[in-house]
């Protein structure tokens, strides 16, 4: 039979787990809340940007000009031998399927390569993708990092997009993707691979009215499209990075909510078997001194 002490101990401790509970979902709702519509804006201003230089390039096109040849950075390698494959997940824990998720499309994608004769090398962010990938594929991880207190900093977007855009440049890799969790909405999040390097906006509709001999360019069409590009690859990895943290603390917070939801109907059960155990407790002490109060009063009468 389960004791009184037993059961104010295992209290105490579902007590202790929902107030931990409640206080990740505190964390997390906060710092959802502060990425978030940065994260947005960042995918409002990508889309932007991407018409603008879908724009420049339908006009060059129109003009007779080579689009890919205003940056490397547009440059179509004929063969692709070697990829990079950023895999951006969590530092830790206790955010449901998000890391397994986003694991599982990292990994579909990377023997989806391997099987095209790709050699795929990995850079992660946060622990958990690189534990994932380490246990779960056989891919190289050439750089691993976490993330910082402050979520996503501008140093951390220029860090790596210093790293794409070298090895893309200096001839290791022929392309660069991104696995990582688009932000859909708190309770809505989907695990996606997309290329980042080369860049190539996509065409935009015939309709559109484009005027080539309209456009004014200062100092020239090509070193301001070059200009584009770069921030527009750059927008692309903060985006990725924003949306990857936001998706993170939005399955964080909702499973801590959950969490906590649990731990409360628990610590109800937990109160209403401990009330149970005290009444049980109560009456048997009451039986037992009905019958010593008996047994005393029956040994009395034998001794008179």
């Amino acid at each position: 039979m389960e004791k009184l002490a037993d059961v104010r101990l295992r209290m105490r401790s579902v007590e202790g787990i929902g107030e931990v509970c409640r206080t990740l979902t505190t964390v997390a709702s906060a710092k959802l809340a502060q990425t978030r519509d940065r994260a947005l804006g960042a995918r409002v201003y990508a889309g932007r940007l991407r018409e603008i230089l879908a724009r420049q390039q339908h006009a060059a096109q129109l003009a007779g000009i080579d689009p890919t040849s205003f940056s490397p950075l547009m440059d179509e390698r004929p063969e692709v031998r070697t990829i990079d494959l950023v895999v951006i997940g969590a530092d830790r824990g206790l955010c449901g399927g998000y890391n397994i998720s986003v694991g599982r499309e990292a990994r579909q994608f990377a023997l989806h390569k391997l099987a095209s004769g790709i050699d795929v090398r990995a850079i992660t962010r946060g622990h958990r993708a690189e534990q994932y990938l380490q246990r779960a594929t056989s891919l190289p991880i050439v750089e691993a990092t976490s993330w910082t207190r402050a979520g996503v900093a501008a140093a951390d977007v220029d860090w790596l997009l210093e790293r794409i855009t070298s090895d893309f440049l200096g001839g290791e890799v022929e392309e660069v993707w991104a696995c990582y969790t688009a932000f859909l909405s708190a309770v809505r999040r989907e695990p996606v691979v997309v290329r980042l390097l080369p860049v190539m906006p996509a065409d935009i509709d015939e309709a559109v009215s484009i005027r080539p001999l309209g456009w004014e360019y200062e100092p020239a069409q090509a070193p301001c499209v070059a200009e584009l590009l770069e921030a527009f690859v750059r927008l692309q990895v903060e985006d990725v990075l924003l949306e990857a943290f936001a998706s993170e603390q939005a399955a964080r917070m909702v499973t801590m909510q959950e969490a906590t939801e649990r731990a409360d109907r628990t610590l109800a059960d937990l109160h209403v078997a401990y009330n149970r155990l005290r009444r049980e407790s109560i009456t048997a002490d009451l039986v037992g001194v009905l019958v010593s109060g008996r047994v005393r009063k029956e040994a009395e009468e034998d001794e008179s």
